[in-house]
């Protein structure tokens, strides 16, 4: 099946963003990034060719998850999550869920899920500017699907 020609149709673009956490929406975002990879060795013998025998079946490895925001929204973030902590304070050590969806009219949406984030690095800039401040925080991600769909292996269950 090939893509649809668009004739007037919008695009996905930034404003088709919904992002979620713990099934709540969040809106103070202003940049995220993502992403994964099945890493693959290929295995060689003997012969006058040297070409490969085979490839492995690979190493799925997630990137952190990169997001910008306003700081007070982060915060807010932030607090959300210590509250959910054993200690009321911990945010870091709190397991979540990042469901983004691409929604658009006349298109089908498409929904990413982060599955088993941590947060695990914050960074701040503050410079004289009029621009509102922000903060970068990063995420630690276990899994990766889209529209349910993994790059891994999902056959044997191992992940979810």
């Amino acid at each position: 099946m090939a893509d649809a020609a668009r004739i007037n149709g919008n695009l996905y673009s930034w404003s088709s963003i919904v992002f979620k956490i713990g099934g709540e929406r969040w809106s103070g975002l202003t940049s995220i990034n993502y992403g994964d990879a099945l890493e693959r060795v290929k295995g060689y013998g003997m012969g006058r060719s040297h070409t490969p025998r085979g490839r492995s079946a690979g190493k799925y490895t997630t990137e952190p998850v990169t997001a910008s925001g306003w700081k007070d929204a982060i915060q807010l973030l932030r607090e959300t999550l210590a509250a959910q902590a054993s200690d009321g304070v911990s945010y870091g050590t709190v397991e979540f869920d990042v469901v983004i969806q691409y929604v658009e009219s006349g298109s089908d949406p498409v929904v990413d899920e982060l599955l088993r984030c941590v947060w695990s690095k914050n960074s701040a800039k503050a410079e004289e500017s009029a621009d509102p401040l922000k903060e970068d925080v990063e995420f630690d991600v276990l899994y990766i699907k889209r529209n349910g769909a993994t790059l891994y292996d999902a056959r044997d269950g191992g992940a979810p």
